[in-house]
């Protein structure tokens, strides 16, 4: 083909220019560009390490028919090789930062489990199979099927389909705006153009002596190389004939505190953190001690539940049929020391608590049965 085309361009005859408008096929949509880790911004690392703390420090347990029974092995050794809340705090970072969490199934040769190993997101992929509607995933070039991957996920990303929806994927614009008004406010003073001051002088300069003046202020010599600090530690400026103006900015127009916080407000909303949880309260606001606490039960309630009710069902069917997986949110849930003990004390005087159950409530050991003596008084 290239000795045909050079033999018609030796007579004159050559391929016509297409406009490339006029094949958009050949070019695929444009795609606006990854956010990194998002945890890079401050207010979602926060937001997510409030989330994987809570749930990490929660204890899990099986039910059957509403009462607790020992935990079985696959629940009490999630993965032998991290810590239960590690485990935990893996799964539920997944579901914050992709609205999926996925974990490998491994088994012995009785088919017994021994580890669920959790696993990039990034790297699954979810399909549904057309014949028998069960999920097919497809890890390390492997494909597996629901009985090898464990998954868990938020809302869903679209009605039946069985992938989730994460709080950064729903809001990735506003997630970006918050990223360009950090960097903006880091770069200030070197990206923007901003001047921070003014040199001025009553007589009329050619611009050899502006840019002569410009590079002496600068600490430059007249190669165009920076003069070492070691010569001018103090970097006394000495300029015969000029005046010089600070133009000032307060710090707070130079960081966009305005804006940054309200970004951190809107990252709170997304991610369904009280403010106080967040270290940042909105403008004008006031706490109180019942505020918090409300904002806190809240949290526990309606955040936190988000992501691990999903985590119980999922951990659910690793087990027998018949029984539950929960976590224990009663360390949570609880009050001061003052208001628990006052409700105990109700609950030990209408009788539906005993003493032993109070103490099991606090984790403290049964007190011991008391020995009845043999002797008659």
């Amino acid at each position: 083909m290239a000795f045909l085309t050079r033999a018609l361009e030796a007579i004159g005859i050559s391929r016509a220019d297409i406009p490339s408008a006029a094949h958009p096929a050949l070019f695929p949509p444009a795609r606006a560009a990854a956010l990194a880790d998002p945890r890079g911004l401050t207010a979602v690392y926060r937001a997510i390490q409030v989330i994987t703390t809570a749930a990490a420090q929660l204890p899990i347990q099986v039910e059957r028919s509403g009462q607790v029974i020992e935990t079985p092995a696959p629940i009490n050794f999630l993965d032998p090789r991290m810590t239960r809340s590690t485990w935990v705090s893996h799964m539920v970072t997944s579901l914050a930062l992709h609205g999926n969490a996925y974990a490998l199934i491994e088994r012995d040769q009785a088919g017994k489990i021994v580890a669920l190993r959790p696993l990039n997101p990034r790297y699954v992929m979810v399909t549904v199979n057309r014949d028998t509607h069960g999920l097919i995933f497809y890890v390390d070039g492997e494909t597996k099927t629901a009985n090898d991957v464990l998954h868990a996920h938020l809302q869903p990303l679209v009605v039946s389909e069985p992938l989730g929806l994460g709080p950064l994927q729903a809001a990735r614009m506003d997630l970006e705006g918050a990223r360009q008004t950090r960097d903006f406010a880091a770069q200030w003073f070197d990206g923007t153009g901003s001047p921070t001051g003014i040199l001025s002088s009553q007589t009329t300069l050619t611009p050899a002596a502006v840019k002569a003046a410009r590079n002496a202020w600068n600490g430059i010599d007249e190669n165009g190389q920076r003069i070492p600090d070691d010569v001018n530690p103090s970097r006394i400026k000495v300029l015969s004939g000029f005046t010089y103006q600070h133009l000032g900015i307060s710090p707070k127009d130079a960081q966009w505190i305005e804006a940054q916080e309200f970004s951190i407000l809107q990252i709170a909303r997304l991610f369904g953190i009280p403010s106080t949880l967040m270290l940042a309260s909105p403008s004008g606001g006031s706490m109180s001690y019942s505020n918090i606490e409300q904002d806190w039960l809240s949290f526990t309630r309606f955040t936190l539940m988000q992501y691990l009710k999903p985590l119980e069902d999922a951990l659910s069917e690793c087990i027998v049929r018949g029984q539950q997986v929960r976590f224990n949110l009663e360390g949570l849930l609880r009050s001061d020391t003052s208001t628990r003990y006052s409700s105990y004390a109700t609950a030990l005087d209408k009788g539906f608590l005993t003493v032993n159950e109070v103490r099991a409530l606090e984790g403290r050991p049964p007190l011991p049965t008391p020995i009845e003596s043999d002797t008659d008084e």
